[in-house]
């Protein structure tokens, strides 16, 4: 149930309350989360390219390719999403500071992780409709960086130093 009702508030973002109900939640499950998803979007991806391997393989390169990918595509998920909403967050960041609010770096990385839930699901879908990679990133980066806006302007300013 954890991860659904996640993926219903990440969706419901950047509504106040979706936003404080996610920051609640801990980190480990914020990168189960993240994981469950990324999983799930290139799911059709990792079970055409097992379909389709090249049939000049020998069965034991074939299930070598198999063991392989079983093993190392999970770690490279885990990989992308550490350092992927790291970057993201960095940047949403530097937006906290010109926007002057209290937030800590471990709430952004929270709600920046959260944030790219439907940006990510679009782009999947951009993809099966032939969209340019170029124009997915431009999409994926408008509606994440008006989430962040909005979610960040939620929190109070820093008080001014007299």
């Amino acid at each position: 149930m954890g991860f659904f009702d996640s993926l219903i508030n990440s969706l419901r973002l950047p509504k106040k309350e979706a936003m404080f109900h996610l920051n609640r939640k801990g980190i480990t499950h914020t990168i189960g989360y993240l994981f469950v998803l990324l999983l799930l979007l290139f799911l059709p991806d990792m079970v055409a390219s097992i379909l389709y391997l090249e049939t000049n393989l020998t069965e034991v390169s074939r299930g070598m390719y198999i063991a392989q990918f079983l093993v190392f595509y999970p770690l490279l998920i885990v990989f992308l999403i550490l350092v992927g909403v790291s970057i993201l967050a960095g940047g949403s960041l530097l937006m906290r500071k010109a926007l002057s609010r209290k937030l800590a770096y471990q709430q952004l990385w929270k709600l920046t992780a959260y944030a790219c839930t439907l940006p990510l699901i679009l782009s999947v879908l951009l993809k099966y409709m032939t969209v340019s990679n170029a124009i997915s990133a431009l999409i994926f980066m408008a509606i994440f960086v008006y989430y962040m806006y909005r979610m960040i302007t939620v929190y109070p300013k820093v008080p001014a130093k007299p």
